[in-house]
């Protein structure tokens, strides 16, 4: 018996190197953040997700007096934007997350479960917009939208994965071209704030 198990823990494969030593010390999370990391750097599978995801809030919509349209900066004076062009924006915006991801994963030797937390944490940050612009509470939400920016002082928050989870945050009120086109104007700021900040604390460090 004791042989068997000796040649059954040989043949395990490895999920993580950092447990080479003893494939049966995986936690749980590491199992389950492996499987769904291998899934998500998927860019194909990524982006077919994203794509039923638009198609569901769609489908809410369309049952809820139809398919919303948004004027640019709330303005009727300016063009309006159907909420079906998210079927288009946020997947081709997920395959473009997952490229980029990859070729930094490669060159900044980036974890994987960083850039998940990442993306959650925008992806929440995005929801508690939407409930905001919900309930009606306005006032508090343009407050809140530039919470990233306060962020930027002390960490970097211009990554692609960010912009993902905030615009699929935001997409059951906002639909999937706004929140990409807010998405990039806060990112682009955030950029310009963060290596500010940098580049005075090199010069008196």
């Amino acid at each position: 018996m004791r042989l068997i198990i000796i040649n059954i823990r040989r043949h395990i494969p490895l999920v993580n190197p950092k447990y080479n030593s003893n494939p049966f010390h995986l936690s749980t999370f590491d199992l389950i953040n492996s499987n769904i990391m291998s899934l998500i750097k998927n860019r194909a599978f990524a982006a077919i997700g994203t794509f039923i995801i638009t198609g569901i809030f769609l489908l809410i919509e369309h049952f809820n007096g139809g398919v919303v349209a948004h004027h640019l900066l709330a303005r009727e004076d300016l063009p309006e934007i159907s909420n079906y062009w998210g079927l288009l924006t946020v997947p081709l915006l997920t395959w473009i997350t997952v490229s980029m991801f990859s070729r930094r994963e490669h060159r900044d030797s980036i974890t994987s479960s960083v850039a998940l937390i990442r993306f959650l944490s925008a992806l929440a940050y995005g929801i508690l917009l939407t409930l905001l612009w919900e309930l009606g509470a306005q006032d508090l939400l343009q407050y809140f939208i530039l919470f990233p920016l306060l962020v930027a002082i002390f960490k970097p928050v211009y990554f692609s994965e960010c912009l993902l989870g905030f615009v699929i945050g935001m997409m059951y009120a906002f639909g999937g071209v706004l929140p990409i086109i807010i998405g990039l104007v806060l990112m682009a700021i955030s950029f310009v704030i963060n290596k500010f900040i940098r580049g005075i604390k090199a010069l008196i460090g």
